[in-house]
């Protein structure tokens, strides 16, 4: 079977998958990539602050938003992030994304 990229981590095929930045880095497995996202955490963070944390102007829901804000509040204030939070604000600060490949 032909696969459209190659896991970074793992280096098995993939169809779907975690895009890192402009695709220098793919992650094919959840948990590879929050694990991913922890040893990020410094770089996601100063993306977060470099777009300001108001960068996430977009429309989106009153939970999504309220969310963000959460997410700000614990940044600014140094508290500890969970994997899954880290991996919420790269995705909203474009440091990855998900996708599949036909």
């Amino acid at each position: 079977m032909k696969y459209a990229r190659k896991c970074s981590v793992t280096g098995e095929g993939m169809n779907e998958g975690w895009v890192w930045g402009d695709g220098g880095f793919y992650t094919k497995y959840l948990e590879d990539t929050l694990a991913e996202c922890l040893k990020d955490e410094d770089e996601i963070l100063r993306s977060m602050r470099d777009g300001c944390y108001e960068a996430y102007n977009e429309p989106h829901s009153e939970e999504e938003i309220s969310e963000w804000q959460e997410l700000t509040y614990k940044v600014e204030h140094g508290e500890a992030l969970t994997r899954e939070e880290l991996l919420l604000i790269g995705f909203r600060m474009d440091y990855l994304y998900f996708t599949e490949w036909e």
